[in-house]
């Protein structure tokens, strides 16, 4: 039981010892002042900087249409406001599409015409043997 005691105190003295010996060294590092007379110069300042520069404010322009730029309106970090139109698109894909598409209708329109020819073709031809066959059993012969 002496020992443990003795070890506590010498455990608690060097403790105490290490915190006075820091606290004592924290205490020489105080700030220094200099004291100097007061002068009016003008002021000159220079600001020196290193690393990456990034905008204060991103914004994400995109389209809903893909196509090649015909006429570009803003250039890398213009400003520019809502609504402000900011590159044309060449329309002339947009047109040939167009053009394609209306194309592409009339052929299908001449097809439905073609289709209904077809109709009335079979029709006047289903006419023609349901009278072909009305008159070859009307010349004696009987129905089946």
């Amino acid at each position: 039981m002496r020992k443990l005691t003795l070890v506590l105190i010498l455990t608690i003295l060097i403790i105490a010892a290490v915190s006075v010996y820091l606290y004592m060294e924290r205490a020489d590092e105080q700030p220094g002042f200099r004291l100097a007379q007061v002068e009016r110069d003008p002021m000159i300042s220079a600001v020196s900087s290193s690393g990456t520069l990034s905008a204060v404010i991103t914004v994400q322009v995109g389209s809903q249409v893909s196509g090649q730029i015909k006429e570009l309106l803003a250039d890398f970090n213009t400003g520019v406001r809502a609504g402000q139109v900011i590159a044309r698109i060449n329309p002339e894909d947009f047109e040939a599409r167009v053009r394609q598409a209306e194309a592409e209708l009339e052929v299908g329109c001449a097809n439905v015409a073609v289709q209904r020819a077809t109709v009335e073709r079979a029709r006047a031809e289903l006419e023609n043997a349901q009278a072909a066959l009305g008159a070859a059993y009307g010349r004696g012969r009987s129905e089946p």
